[in-house]
């Protein structure tokens, strides 16, 4: 039997928690699940944690890229598609308005290049941004870095989160991902992560 490395980090298991990984894993392919975990767990060991919401920021990661999928792109960007996803499922799980609006900040904003203000939103950006570019210093030789990677495994995620992205870009040519492009040319990033290397 194998054994999982000892995590420091542990994903909620709420009722809430656990009806969103279920829409994951129906929803998106298995380079995208593994990298939604990856999120919020990169950001949870990169963000200070006082006071802080974290099944909000548990659901926000999980359906920060659902737009991206097949099952929910639309004629909006993918970040737009993802909160208006997560506030209507949430809406039926009876959230309140403050939560519901805080994780459609955090999925809508993850793209930000400045940090944002609540802690629940930084651990979507910054999650999401270790898993895909990378960031500068000692972030990825964090043990628990290391943990999270291998429990979730990068295995071709580079390759086809890049092909997901650029495939955004042209669905989506005035999208955030196009702006994005414009800004940092991520597309050259993503290949050059060291946790890839």
């Amino acid at each position: 039997m194998r054994q999982d490395p000892p995590m420091t980090t542990k994903t909620p298991d709420t009722p809430v928690a656990v009806a969103v990984a279920e829409m994951l894993d129906e929803a998106a392919d298995p380079y995208l699940v593994g990298h939604s975990y990856r999120t919020y767990l990169f950001g949870v060991e990169l963000v200070d944690q006082a006071d802080l919401d974290l099944e909000a920021a548990f659901v926000a990661s999980l359906i920060h890229d659902i737009g991206l999928t097949d099952a929910f792109r639309g004629q909006k960007s993918f970040e737009l598609v993802g909160g208006d996803v997560a506030a209507r499922f949430l809406e039926a799980r009876g959230w309140d308005t403050d939560r519901i609006r805080l994780v459609e900040r955090a999925i809508v904003r993850h793209t930000d290049l400045e940090p944002l203000d609540s802690p629940e939103c930084r651990i979507v950006q910054a999650g999401a941004a270790l898993d895909v570019a990378g960031v500068p210093g000692s972030a990825t030789e964090l043990d628990a870095v290391l943990e999270i990677v291998a429990k979730y495994p990068r295995d071709g995620f580079a390759d086809a989160i890049r092909a997901a992205y650029l495939a955004e870009i042209s669905h989506q040519p005035e999208g955030v991902f196009a702006k994005l492009e414009a800004a940092v040319e991520l597309s050259k990033i993503i290949g050059l992560n060291p946790l890839d290397h």
